[in-house]
């Protein structure tokens, strides 16, 4: 009997462990910190959180600016500030993802890593694997940018990308834009990694094998959403002009929010200001009409077989 007693609070213990796993939410929401495998078997930080019930649930992939950061990630995934918020409140599940512990940035393994986070959160029991979006500001923007020509998603929202193009960003002083130093270092760094000036490597740049998402314009596979201020020094309004025209010439579905005032992380509520809450609510529009059940990844319906795909963690 004394067996079998100790056996039972073990049991229960374990139970109330995994429980506790789960942190619940004012809204009634619950999330919890979570990790996918990158390139290589890396271990990279992660939080999920979803509406309360079962699901499925649409979700939201959201990357943060800056380096690595477990703190940020978790934070973005916990936020009861716009925009998790207001996307919980919708009924969307949000999967806030990091990058792999480096000192170096955008670098092309990132993409990789971030396919492998959206393989995992397609495969979660009470997530729609057809319904899938995606949200980055500055670093995590220019991640989604490159994804958009990769992976099979509703629709995606760039906040900031901040080094979309370098070629272009080199021109911004040019038009009297002011940019900020990290942004001068990685044209500089890019120059001497290809060894060649970007004037040189814009007009043939296959031969060099310089890439972005200029480059894949035409590869891209949902509509998207920019946001960007007129001010932001980390991500120049004429490049994102130049991007815009490159996406719709390519006959790619984009729409903007370019405010005059709009400092860089102003999307995130850096600083809390009217143009803050005007982009969540036109993200969560965005997300309204991609998330419909008939509008599949090109705007079309999205037919059984790719569901199929979908459920089985296929990127195609």
């Amino acid at each position: 009997m004394r067996i079998q007693a100790l056996l039972a609070v073990s049991l229960l213990v374990g139970f109330a462990g995994a429980e506790e796993e789960w942190e619940r939410f004012p809204d009634g929401s619950t999330g919890r910190i979570e990790e996918f495998r990158g390139i290589g078997g890396i271990a990279i930080p992660a939080y999920i959180r979803k509406p309360d019930g079962p699901g499925p649930f649409p979700v939201v992939v959201m990357l943060h600016g800056g380096r690595y950061g477990k703190a940020a990630t978790v934070g973005m995934g916990r936020s009861l500030r716009s925009p998790t918020a207001e996307f919980i409140k919708e009924g969307w599940a949000v999967y806030s993802v990091d990058y792999r512990p480096t000192e170096k940035m955008l670098e092309p393994v990132e993409i990789d890593d971030t396919i492998e986070a959206v393989k995992a959160v397609r495969k979660m029991p009470f997530i729609d694997p057809t319904r899938i979006g995606f949200l980055g500001g500055s670093h995590g923007a220019n991640v989604v940018s490159r994804l958009i020509s990769r992976v099979d998603a509703r629709g995606a929202v760039l906040c900031a990308p901040a080094a979309i193009d370098l070629i272009e960003v080199k021109k911004a002083p040019g038009r009297g834009e002011a940019i900020v130093p990290i942004l001068k270092r990685l044209i500089s760094d890019m120059e001497a990694k290809l060894g060649a000036p970007a004037e040189e490597i814009e007009k043939d740049p296959a031969r060099y094998g310089y890439n972005s998402a200029f480059t894949e314009a035409a590869q891209a596979r949902c509509p998207i959403l920019i946001i960007n201020g007129r001010d932001d020094d980390n991500s120049p309004p004429s490049v994102i002009e130049a991007y815009v025209a490159r996406l719709r010439a390519a006959g790619k579905p984009v729409e903007t929010y370019l405010p005059d005032h709009g400092p860089h992380g102003f999307y995130f509520g850096r600083p809390d200001i009217p143009e803050w809450k005007e982009s969540t609510r036109r993200a969560v529009a965005f997300f309204r009409r991609r998330f419909a059940p008939d509008a599949g990844a090109s705007g079309k319906a999205s037919d059984a077989r790719k569901a199929t795909q979908y459920r089985h963690g296929s990127m195609e």
